[in-house]
């Protein structure tokens, strides 16, 4: 009986320091657990304080830009708030433990992209940081290069949060557009007709913007996808094959006449032209996917002759094109290429600089040599191409729907969408990061086409209803 209560007291003694031990253990972890736990939370906490301290770096710098632009000089920059404002001191300036720094690096005579840098030091070993990045304009001198004959200027005015309907025009029964250009409140307009034998070109007085009306009207053949223009002719892309180019001569506002179509060389299959740019003396023009280049580049010196100066196969539909500083941008439906941009200065010799994004994508503007808007699926991206081989994603907004056009003056981008409640729409596009919807209007039909001149924004609608002006009221 002893014996046997003798050993189970010792085995009593050997479990109790048995759970001793492992309370010991446990406590151990689980102040292992709880420091480290509290650890991931500071860290937490001090990233989110440095991205708020970037983005009010960010925020100082368009306040800056806004009060005098000679002010963003290049190089690193601290930040003090005096009484009323923000202002640059110094290399660098602190917030605790948090560092931060903007730097500013000349794009071109109006762009500068503005880098907001937050660092911190955790501990000895680790040290971490924030970095956000955009780029501002120089709003009053920088506008996007008009088309030759183009006449809208400056910035924007009045308030464009609560835009309104300044007038409209109907094509008919059985006409609907699909783009227009605007040249000095005159529309060139293309449009799909319901038969052959209707008109699918019009001109359009808006001189008087609550009272525009039908000038003339041409029947080019099937129908017109896109247009652009200049003072003396209207280059259009139609949907025949053989004649996926045509010029019209619109010297006589009374009378427009056809003076040439071009058949775009060495593609076979149902061609039809998709969408043109117009930019001296050459018409680049896109193509849907056929056999043979989608792409192709027209001298147009002599409208009634153009000849072929060279082409390049993209592989799939070409749905928007702009050009600039001998860069060739392209909105395509190519599975990883959405946009795609191109080496133009040698026509006869087109070579890729670089492409992104793996949707198909209706819409490219050109804001800037370095930034450019796109319409990739429902979505409008800001993006940073000045090495078109990194092409970088700065800000992106759901517009609801496919966005079918884009046009951009000062801070605002102008959106022609298929979204069946906001078929047009207002973004902010103040900070390249953070673009917001402003506001919005709801169209009987899809809207297919934007322009903009002098504060007024023009859009092209799929309806007999072909025609709205908008603007802001002061």
């Amino acid at each position: 009986m002893k014996e046997r209560l003798t050993g189970r007291s010792g085995q009593s003694l050997v479990e109790i320091m048995i759970g001793l031990a492992l309370i010991v253990l446990g406590i151990g972890s689980a102040t292992i657990l709880v420091f480290g736990g509290q650890k991931i939370l500071i860290d937490r906490g001090n990233a989110i304080q440095a991205r708020n301290l970037a983005e009010e770096g960010l925020d100082a710098a368009r306040s800056i830009r806004e009060r005098d632009w000679s002010e963003l000089t290049d190089g690193e920059h601290g930040l003090v708030f005096g009484t009323s404002s923000w202002a640059f001191s110094s290399s660098s300036d602190t917030d605790g433990f948090f560092t931060r720094k903007i730097v500013i690096t000349t794009q071109d005579e109006n762009t500068k992209k503005v880098e907001s840098k937050t660092t911190w030091i955790p501990d000895p070993l680790r040290t971490l940081n924030v970095e956000l990045v955009t780029f501002l304009t120089n709003w009053e001198n920088a506008t996007p290069p008009p088309d030759p004959g183009d006449t809208g200027s400056g910035g924007t005015s009045g308030d464009w949060q609560n835009p309104q309907t300044l007038g409209s025009v109907d094509l008919g029964p059985g006409n609907s557009a699909t783009d227009l250009d605007v040249i000095s409140s005159i529309i060139y307009m293309s449009a799909e007709a319901a038969a052959t034998a209707k008109p699918d070109f019009f001109i359009i007085d808006a001189t008087n913007g609550q009272n525009p009306f039908i000038v003339s009207s041409l029947n080019t053949g099937p129908s017109l996808n896109a247009i652009d223009a200049t003072v003396n002719y209207a280059y259009v892309a139609n949907r025949q094959a053989d004649a996926e180019l045509q010029i019209i001569d619109i010297s006589n506002l009374l009378n427009p006449t056809l003076i040439a179509s071009y058949a775009a060389p060495g593609v076979s299959g149902s061609s039809r032209g998709e969408t043109i740019f117009y930019s001296g003396d050459k018409v680049y023009l896109g193509l849907n996917k056929v056999i043979g280049p989608e792409f192709h580049i027209i001298d147009v010196s002599n409208p009634a002759s153009p000849t072929n100066l060279g082409s390049y196969e993209v592989n799939d539909n070409i749905n928007d094109i702009y050009v600039r500083d001998n860069k060739a941008y392209l909105a395509t439906d190519l599975g990883n290429a959405g946009l795609m941009v191109l080496n133009v200065s040698n026509p006869a010799e087109i070579t890729l600089l670089g492409q992104k994004y793996s949707v198909d994508t209706n819409a490219v503007y050109v804001e800037n040599p370095a930034v450019l808007l796109l319409g990739p699926a429902q979505d409008i991206y800001i993006v940073e191409a000045s090495n078109p081989s990194d092409i970088i994603t700065l800000g992106t907004l759901s517009i609801g729907d496919v966005v079918n056009d884009i046009a951009s003056r000062g801070n605002l981008a102008f959106i022609a969408s298929s979204n069946s409640n906001r078929e047009f729409q207002v973004v902010s596009i103040a900070s390249s990061t953070n673009p917001t919807l402003w506001s919005s209007f709801n169209f009987p039909q899809v809207a297919t086409g934007i322009d903009y001149e002098n504060n007024l924004v023009y859009v092209a609608v799929r309806s007999n209803d072909a025609l709205r002006i908008i603007t802001s009221p002061p």
